[in-house]
């Protein structure tokens, strides 16, 4: 029609092909989008990628036939998942062993770390530690005995002999195993760079461009754990390793328990960098032995032991051989540690002939005294004060050094031991008054 606008368009698109329209209009064809084939392996990051890489032509597969972009091996992510064996390269041990072993001592039940230095399979001794089964920490040191997943040790060879470049862990989780079957299995998810050199880590099973493919595979690892004893447990049953010794001990001529010691005792066990050095301790009559490597970390061992009880310590040392010709001795030291006998809530009495020696207890000498505390000093309290006296007076300090220059039990006896103690209970308290009276004021 002439008098129709020329710039009008019908709002309808099946106007386009009404037969009152002039014959001499092209119809209006759609564009015809073409689709996309993907293979069943392919991963979404692929997907997201084909839109930048329109332009590329597409080939099918060498193998099934599926229309992939083109790569260095030709072939789609499913075949070469077939093709490559990630599980075989794995399993591979050091050294081309066939299992991957993981040591532990059979004593201390601790696992050896495998050293960055030297191979684990030459023999060479890490670091042992503990770990929780099937924890992470444990998880990671089963990682890292895989030489496959660490370049320089010997597994990666294996993996480029089969054209595989480097692998990447993507995942990894437990598979449980019976407690005394002596194996460890983990289900890994790696990725792997397959037809090229180098190797990139994908989202997906497999991805074009940079001449190589990235395969992505889940596998079943194997290891087996094997015994075998740590220095520390090693030097516990070999005879003449140890060169000082420290000798703890407690006597008391009542028979009344030592808690000297079971205070020791707790202190240490609640401590692991003290106990850390002590390489073997043996049980005696009046207290315990604890063998060193050194006189130094004897010594570092007997200082800590004062700053908890008071005592007193006395280094010895032995010769037990010696070479002239190459000038070498070995020499054993002797750390004896003597604690004070006194124990919290001994009733002792403090003898007047204790001060004339350097002892003595102050204010309460020649007095009956009860052990309030004992710490690296004792407290003592008077048992039988004075109504005049302060309550500062009836508090005094002993030390270490004032009890053995006093006479030792000469001048502290025991008079009665914590086993005589009888619970009571108050009833009434009554103020005393008086000028000097104390703790508590007029009434």
């Amino acid at each position: 029609n002439p008098s129709r606008d020329k710039n009008h368009r019908p709002s309808d698109a099946t106007s386009l092909f009404h037969p009152s329209q002039s014959t001499n209009r092209k119809p209006h064809v759609a564009p015809t989008l073409r689709p996309i084939t993907m293979a069943s392996s392919s991963s979404a990051a692929t997907a997201l990628a084909a839109p930048l890489r329109s332009t590329a032509n597409r080939i099918p597969c060498c193998l099934c036939g599926t229309m992939i972009y083109a790569n260095a091996a030709n072939q789609c992510g499913a075949c070469l998942a077939q093709q490559f064996d990630l599980k075989s390269v794995l399993q591979r041990g050091p050294g081309g062993a066939h299992d991957i072993t993981v040591y532990q001592c059979r004593k201390c039940k601790r696992y050896e770390r495998p050293s960055d230095s030297s191979s684990t399979s030459a023999g060479g001794t890490g670091r042992y530690d503990y770990f929780e089964p099937e924890s992470p920490e444990l998880l990671s040191l089963c990682l890292k005995h895989i030489p496959a997943l660490r370049p320089g040790r010997g597994g990666e060879q294996k993996a480029q002999m089969a054209g595989i470049g480097s692998i990447s862990v993507a995942d990894a989780i437990w598979v449980w195993t019976e407690p005394h079957s002596m194996r460890f299995k983990v289900r890994l998810t790696v990725r792997a760079e397959v037809g090229g050199s180098g190797g990139g880590a994908s989202g997906g099973s497999s991805s074009g461009g940079g001449g190589g493919v990235t395969i992505q595979q889940r596998c079943l690892v194997e290891l087996r754990v094997a015994f075998r004893q740590c220095p520390e447990c090693n030097r516990e049953y070999t005879n003449r390793t140890w060169q000082a010794v420290v000798q703890l001990r407690q006597k008391r001529t009542d028979g009344a328990p030592r808690r000297g010691l079971v205070l020791l005792e707790a202190a240490i066990a609640k401590n692991a960098e003290v106990r850390r050095r002590v390489i073997r301790i043996e049980t005696t009559r009046h207290g315990f032995d604890f063998y060193f490597l050194s006189l130094m970390h004897a010594k570092t061992f007997a200082s800590y032991l004062g700053r908890i009880c008071p005592m007193r310590a006395k280094t010895t040392q032995k010769l037990v051989s010696s070479d002239v010709k190459s000038n070498t001795a070995n020499v054993k030291h002797t750390v004896s540690c003597d604690l004070v006998p006194l124990c919290r809530d001994d009733l002792i009495i403090v003898d007047r002939a204790a001060s004339h020696s350097g002892g003595g207890a102050g204010r309460l000498t020649g007095r009956l005294c009860l052990v309030e505390r004992v710490t690296s000093a004792m407290r003592l309290v008077d048992a039988n004060p004075a109504r005049k006296d302060t309550a500062e007076g009836a508090f005094a300090e002993l030390n270490s050094d004032r009890y053995w220059k006093g006479g030792e039990e000469r001048s502290y006896r025991i008079v009665f031991s914590p086993r005589m103690l009888v619970r009571f209970v108050v009833l009434d308290v009554e103020l005393c008054g008086g000028d000097g009276g104390g703790g508590g004021g007029s009434g």
